[in-house]
């Protein structure tokens, strides 16, 4: 009796573990959707830039200062602004290269034309 169960357990952990696999690799890569969520905000956020330009010119120098509260009290706008996008302030503080460089403003032109 105990070798006819031993494949069913065999193909139940086979099939939970291919299930977890799944799972994981779901979760570790956003959704076109988010993807396109954190484009847009970036987009935004260029905007808000354009307006502020010493503010641009100091956290293109200094990204961290996201998370001065100093600095974002002399800057009431910012805080605002990073309080209602969130994704902002993380990938500004992650991922300031791709925030600054070209990343974002080339991935909008390659799927704007869809």
């Amino acid at each position: 009796m105990e070798s006819f169960n031993e494949p069913r357990r065999q193909l139940s952990l086979l099939a939970l573990t291919i299930v977890l696999a799944l799972s994981f690799f779901a979760a570790a890569k956003p959704a076109w959707s988010d993807h396109d969520q954190v484009r847009n905000e970036i987009r935004q956020f260029h905007d808000f830039l354009q307006d502020h330009p010493k503010v641009s010119t100091e956290l293109r120098g200094n990204p961290n200062l996201v998370n001065s509260k100093k600095y974002l009290a002399k800057h009431d706008d910012l805080a605002k602004f990073l309080k209602r996008h969130p994704t902002v302030k993380t990938e500004i503080v992650n991922r300031p290269n791709r925030v600054f460089g070209r990343y974002y403003r080339e991935d909008h032109a390659r799927w704007y034309h869809r």
